[in-house]
């Protein structure tokens, strides 16, 4: 989207083109982002204030391409804006669709909160209210998830922090939790959240509603740090301040399950994640470094030779980098390799591949899809390299020659392009890589490639549940269906003695396709169910996992 500001306290003009309609919405009357950097998917939210009596938000759908505002009334006597993921989220936050805002009115004696969550997967606010007196607690703040929203309060009195969540279309009170204090602290990832006191966990999947709490005896020698939220996991570190230890707690939404393990303390390290990682270098005289799968819900500790190094990940797969060597784990299957030559750089790494230069006239790669190592000779020594998600390029020293990896079928291909070199002279993308010249543009895409299919969503008029693919399956398949209205959709696995083993939708969507994802890596070989409701429309299938 595009914002064209006027002067002074004027109203913006926002332009937005969306990719699902093939259309362009404007908005006269709109307003500025909330953040300038603040990412969203499928819309965005936009502000206005005259500073002084009137304040107005803007949500986009993408879906929809329609604007939808909210007016704040002149007499609120608190203003305060909800605070959304920080930026170190965005790449570990798959789906960032929430956004969430409120107000008060009333005085010293009591007041009244209105909360307002706007959601770019139905392109609708919902509204929220309730009453409390500001002697007993604090003013209530905001933290955004990806798929949620958390609505914290204090109470002056006694160390307790107070609850409500937004999910889906409906805002829930969750209630009360003893022993959040001190450092009191909340963060959120995509569909889960971790807050910490000075002695107490508190976890929570919003997704399937599952709540953990964990105590610890009063020690003013440990603090809980909460570190990171991923779309479906987060981390906390529990720091001992007298020893050189602490503890690395990891919670995970697909299972609900809370797992830690003691290691040593390195001040001022930091992790790098990605949605289905995690790795952290502890340093000390171990040289320990931690490795956690989202998808196996594994935890690992692994002893490098030398400390410290450094971290690189992408998708599935993280290496843990030293100066003459690296060790890369796949998550997607816990298994870890050592290398006895650099990783060279962190690009290195794509989304289901690692190529390295391990020699000057060699290159190894790693096939996230296979799994195997290859290694390639060349005549001529490699300059150049360029990684993409699934394909890989290398180029010699003048560009004259490049190898292309494709990580389908570990096979090498060899290219001596014609015509004189122009800048830039190649580049790759996810599953493309382009070599060009003056005369000549060659492409290199060995991928199996389907037709471009427009879905086009006005066309839909009337229900139906697809077959999902693959299927068989091992260990995650696609479920599509369509619904000619706006409705709540929900999506449920069953076995095969119908027993609900997992809800896949359950939220309000907008006319038209759709389609997600069942991930059964959890679940045994067998016959499984999936059905679908949408209003009065019920339809099951059956499919088949094999592993």
């Amino acid at each position: 989207g595009a914002i064209i500001q006027r002067n002074g306290y004027d109203y913006a003009k926002n332009i937005t083109y969306s990719l699902v309609t093939h259309s362009f919405a404007d908005l006269d009357q709109g307003g500025w982002y909330y953040y300038p950097d603040h990412i969203m998917h499928g819309g965005y939210v936009a502000s206005w204030s005259d500073a002084a009596t009137t304040s107005k938000f803007f949500g986009y759908c993408a879906a929809t391409n329609e604007f939808k505002s909210i007016t704040f009334p002149n007499n609120f006597s608190v203003y305060q804006f909800g605070s959304q993921l920080p930026y170190t989220s965005f790449e570990i936050v798959e789906d960032i669709f929430i956004f969430t805002v409120g107000y008060a009115v009333g005085d010293t004696q009591n007041r009244d909160v209105f909360v307002e969550t706007y959601s770019t997967k139905t392109g609708n606010w919902y509204s929220y209210q309730y009453s409390f007196d500001p002697q007993d607690y604090g003013l209530p703040g905001w933290r955004a998830g990806g798929s949620f929203s958390l609505g914290i309060y204090a109470s002056t009195g006694a160390p307790i922090y107070g609850l409500w969540k937004f999910y889906s279309t409906t805002n829930t009170y969750i209630g009360e939790i003893p022993d959040i204090f001190g450092n009191g602290l909340f963060i959120c990832g995509g569909k889960v959240a971790v807050g910490t006191g000075d002695h107490n966990l508190w976890f929570h999947n919003f997704e399937t509603g599952y709540t953990k709490h964990k105590y610890f005896a009063p020690n003013d020698d440990i603090y809980n740090l909460p570190q990171l939220g991923a779309e479906n996991y987060c981390s906390v570190f529990r720091v001992n301040t007298t020893s050189d230890t602490m503890r690395v707690f990891f919670f995970n939404g697909n299972t609900d399950n809370l797992q830690s393990v003691e290691t040593y303390k390195l001040p001022n390290s930091s992790a790098t994640a990605t949605p289905r990682v995690y790795g952290y270098v502890t340093g000390g005289p171990n040289n320990e470094v931690i490795f956690y799968s989202e998808q196996k819900d594994s935890l690992f500790i692994y002893q490098a030779t030398e400390a410290y190094g450094g971290l690189s990940a992408n998708n599935f797969l993280i290496a843990h980098t030293l100066s003459s060597s690296f060790t890369l784990f796949d998550a997607s299957t816990c298994q870890i390799f050592e290398k006895n030559f650099p990783i060279g750089s962190s690009n290195a790494i794509g989304g289901s591949l690692v190529f390295v230069r391990s020699g000057n006239m060699e290159l190894t790669a790693y096939s996230g899809i296979t799994k195997n190592w290859t290694t390639q000779q060349t005549n001529q020594v490699i300059n150049a390299m360029h990684v993409g998600d699934e394909i890989a390029v290398g180029a010699s020293v003048n560009f004259a020659k490049y190898w292309a990896y494709s990580a389908y079928d570990d096979s090498y291909y060899e290219l001596e392009p014609e015509g004189s070199i122009v800048s830039p002279f190649s580049m790759a993308g996810g599953k493309t890589a382009i070599v060009i010249r003056t005369t000549k543009v060659y492409a290199f895409s060995p991928g199996d490639v389907s037709p471009v299919i427009e879905d086009d969503n006005t066309r839909v008029n009337s229900y139906s549940l697809s077959q999902n693919y693959p299927n068989p399956f091992n260990p995650s398949t696609t479920i599509k269906w369509q619904q000619p209205e706006t409705g709540n959709v929900t999506l449920k696995i069953y076995d095969l003695l119908g027993r609900e083993l997992t809800t896949l939708i359950n939220e309000e969507l907008i006319a038209g396709k759709h389609e997600t994802t069942f991930d059964a890596s959890r679940f045994s070989s067998g016959i499984y169910f999936y059905q679908i409701k949408v209003k009065n429309y019920i339809k099951t299938k059956k499919m088949l996992l094999i592993k």
